[in-house]
């Protein structure tokens, strides 16, 4: 295995790259750090342009700093401040102006670094948990949804198989409609079958009630009919009366049998 060797050339070009890394690394502390904000990283780069090595002890005057980072003079103070709390900036004597050279240091590297995992494990957990609730709010109205399928119950009337016939609604007319013989027949046996089939619960005037009821019965006795023969009949003679033509119900002479 050889070894390689570095030219006297090159050392300052390594020193330089070292050292251009070591001003990224503490830009990113500070801009990690939460307890420094925008206003301390723009004072720490109008530092770091007038360093030349890691070891510089740079100085910048109020003026200076307020052209270079666009702050208020209160800020400036208050940020270059609180680097020197920070650790960021330390103390390294004075200019024949009287202007605070100060030493750069990266103090708080590691602190910042153990923020940055915690807060980075912290995020991903709340993370975790909120797709959770997702998911969870999702599971809770899909099982709600299908619960209230299971819910709906047809109508008693719905259907070909219900037990309740379809009538002459809409679009589903009577087999019937149009026929004058058996609309006729219906109104009038729905009133006959009032007085021949129902029972009569009678009250203040039941004997004349009982009357009325007896004499249909010896109406209907005297023609030889049951009731629904009378009320069929009755159905052809009403019609007959309105001139109406009917047929197939009657054979030829009934109606003027039953006159």
């Amino acid at each position: 295995m050889t070894d390689i060797k570095v030219s006297p050339t090159d050392r300052p070009a390594a020193k330089e790259n070292n050292f251009a890394s070591w001003k990224f690394q503490i830009e990113n502390t500070v801009n990690a750090d939460p307890l420094a904000d925008g206003a301390c990283l723009q004072v720490l780069r109008a530092y770091l342009d007038f360093m030349t090595s890691a070891d510089a002890r740079p100085y910048r005057s109020l003026i200076d700093l307020q052209v270079a980072t666009s702050l208020a003079e209160n800020t400036i103070i208050d940020r270059r401040r609180k680097l020197v709390q920070l650790g960021y900036f330390k103390r390294a004597g004075k200019t024949s102006d009287g202007a605070v050279r100060y030493r750069v240091v990266n103090a708080r590297e590691s602190i910042v670094l153990d923020h940055q995992i915690i807060s980075r494990e912290t995020l991903r957990r709340l993370e975790a948990e909120k797709k959770e609730r997702t998911r969870a709010r999702r599971r809770q109205s899909d099982a709600v949804a299908i619960a209230d399928e299971e819910e709906v119950t047809p109508s008693p009337h719905e259907g070909l198989s219900s037990v309740w016939p379809l009538t002459a609604r809409g679009d589903s007319p009577s087999p019937h409609e149009g026929n004058n013989v058996y609309d006729t027949v219906e109104s009038l046996s729905m009133e006959r079958r009032e007085n021949l089939s129902r029972q009569i619960s009678f009250s203040g005037d039941a004997p004349q009630k009982q009357s009325e009821v007896a004499s249909s019965y010896a109406m209907v006795n005297r023609a030889g009919m049951t009731p629904n023969e009378f009320v069929l009949q009755a159905a052809a003679e009403k019609l007959a009366a309105s001139g109406r033509h009917f047929s197939g119900l009657f054979n030829p002479g009934d109606v003027e049998e039953a006159n």
